[in-house]
């Protein structure tokens, strides 16, 4: 058998396992914290991420590149926006104003909005 001191000492030993164990339990605002601290954490990972790539692409000059693309994106955005305000139809007439568009192939057609 364990002697009576092994004994003593491994009860002690699996008292403070007990309340470890504890302390340990999951609980709802451990939970919460966990996950808003795990968020933050890729948050700024992808922060970080963004701005390394960001760097490298200023470095080898690509950045200027997409910066172009992204401004005829946003005119060609702001020229159909401006497109479809002008077919707004005037108030207090009975039917519908549109724009005429002159298709690639030379035919005219009236967009009513």
């Amino acid at each position: 058998m364990i002697e009576p001191e092994l004994q003593n000492y491994l009860s002690g030993i699996n008292q403070h396992l007990v309340a470890i164990k504890a302390k340990k339990t999951p609980g709802i605002w451990r939970a919460f914290f966990n996950g808003m601290f795990g968020a933050f954490g890729y948050l700024v990972g992808v922060i970080l991420i963004v701005i390394l790539l960001a760097f490298i692409l200023n470095k080898t000059g690509y950045l200027a590149q997409y910066q172009q693309q992204w401004q005829k994106f946003q005119d060609f955005m702001s020229q159909a926006e401006n497109t479809m305000n002008t077919s707004q139809p005037q108030q207090g007439s009975g039917k519908p104003v549109g724009s005429i568009i002159t298709l690639p192939d030379g035919t005219k057609v009236q967009v009513v909005k």
